[in-house]
């Protein structure tokens, strides 16, 4: 079985993807203490229960006994202190770092017990990283390091084992009938994820039999969409409201041209973002800020001055700041090539100087995390509907070097860390949203995504999620759902 993917791999590390396609990897190949039904539900995976401390330090985490990684090892105790103990070493880990913010411990109890010690209470960010945390195997890791992960070893406790990828081409899975969890009875024996950066090119392919499927990270193309015509035996689409936003980023480091609040605020107001979802996207909606229906933190009240398109305001707002035509350029991989371009338009309209630029995903990987841009796009998912990882690992963590700080921001997501109730959470995120929205950085969103997405019919457990995620650990086949 071969599906397509509109972004490919940077890296192998589980514990440091930041592209849907690592995550699918990850959920196929690795098993977490607690699974995530993407919609705000855990249910025990690796673990079959845990206790909390009444002051919510100390976590005593049980572990399932008769689960063995591929290469033979009896997953216990070890492997689990294994993989926090790396987490707390290795402070770069950024994607699974941002829930374990507060983890200043790991400690084995005995075999099958270990005990995670919090330096602060957090418990929305302890319970999403349970299961967002994959477990390594112990002894492979003290023998090989991160050469698990560079050499291609890969070993983990899935349905799934890995069995090469080749940058830039694909990602190849063999099944594991031995899984722990009752085996794995999947029709397939293989599964291949292509990456295919070009949607006409992804979507011929599927109509022509060399690809079973088609996941685009952002959705498929609204304009491609007609390209499925006369194959409506063959592939099924699926449209999937999801909690993702495409956003636009900004350098607002002393020194660059969105620095000036006024000037973020002007490139906002110019982008007509209805325009471009009903003439890019196919579907999707304006949220002013990061949070969207589906999260903690969206108010519908939310006023949103900066997300109204009024190019003539816009206009006015630029000229009383002193920006004074400064090159300003547009990052993005080529899935997102036309929306920059019909940025550009939009906003050089009202008097900027703005090109669009089309890099690998690597390298844009790159620019974000060193500061070495001026503005990019990318799309992002608020898993299970909550903003705790994006807004401490993007926002306040400045993973991208936006260099943009407000201490007000930074003091309600650090209440927010520190909260179980969600009703409190949810205020807190509402305040943080609206200073977002207000000073329109680090980052604008461009819209709430509805992504369409295409499988073959026949082919079961291709799991497009909410959160903009692609899960194929329970992928089968069904011949009686053949048209």
């Amino acid at each position: 079985m071969t599906i397509a993917f509109s972004e490919g791999l940077i890296k192998l590390d589980p514990h440091d993807q930041s592209v849907s396609t690592g995550i699918t990897m990850n959920d196929m190949v690795f098993d977490s203490l607690y699974e995530a039904d993407h919609e705000g539900g855990y249910t025990p995976r690796l673990a079959t229960g845990y206790e909390v401390s009444e002051d919510g330090l100390e976590w005593t985490i049980h572990i399932r006994e008769g689960v063995t990684f591929h290469d033979g090892e009896v997953l216990n105790a070890d492997d689990v202190v294994c993989t926090f103990q790396r987490l707390i070493d290795t402070p770069t880990l950024n994607e699974v770092i941002s829930y374990w913010t507060a983890l200043s411990a790991v400690e084995k109890i005995d075999d099958y017990t270990v005990k995670l010690t919090l330096s602060e209470p957090a418990v929305a960010a302890a319970t999403m990283g349970l299961a967002n945390t994959v477990i390594i195997p112990n002894e492979a890791y003290e023998t090989q390091g991160t050469a698990l992960f560079t050499d291609q070893i890969m070993t983990g406790s899935g349905p799934w084992i890995f069995d090469e990828w080749v940058d830039g081409q694909y990602v190849h899975f063999t099944k594991n009938e031995n899984y722990w969890n009752g085996g794995n009875d999947s029709y397939f024996d293989d599964v291949y994820i292509r990456f295919v950066a070009e949607a006409s090119t992804a979507i011929s392919a599927q109509i022509t039999g060399e690809i079973d499927g088609y996941y685009n990270v952002s959705g498929i193309p609204q304009d491609l969409i007609s390209l499925y015509g006369g194959s409506e035996n063959l592939c099924e689409l699926i449209p999937v409201p999801v909690s993702a936003i495409d956003y636009l980023g900004f350098q607002c480091g002393e020194g660059s041209a969105f620095h000036d609040a006024d000037v973020r605020r002007a490139f906002s107001m110019a982008i007509d973002r209805q325009g471009i979802i009903d003439g890019l996207l196919g579907g999707g909606a304006i949220c002013p800020g990061i949070a969207n229906n589906k999260t903690l933190g969206y108010d519908e009240s939310l006023n949103g001055e900066y997300y109204t398109y009024d190019p003539d305001k816009a206009k006015t707002l630029l000229e009383s700041t002193g920006y004074k035509g400064e090159e300003i350029t547009i990052s993005s991989v080529s899935a997102f090539n036309n929306i920059a371009l019909a940025i550009c338009d939009m906003v050089n309209a009202i008097g900027f100087n703005c090109k669009a630029e089309v890099v690998e995903a690597a390298t844009l990987a790159d620019i974000r995390s060193t500061g070495d841009y001026d503005a990019f796009i990318v799309t992002a998912f608020h898993s299970s509907g909550d903003l705790y990882q994006f807004i401490n690992w993007r926002v306040t963590g400045d993973a991208h070097h936006s260099d943009y700080k407000n201490e007000e921001l930074n003091n309600l997501v650090n209440q927010s860390n520190q909260e179980s109730d969600n009703a409190v959470r949810d205020d807190l995120f509402k305040q943080a949203n609206a200073i977002i929205a207000d000073e329109c950085a680090p980052m604008v969103s461009l819209a709430q995504l509805e992504n369409m997405q295409s499988v073959n019919y026949g082919i079961t457990g291709v799991n497009f999620l909410g959160d903009a995620f692609c899960l194929l650990k329970d992928i089968d086949y069904d011949p009686s759902l053949e048209k």
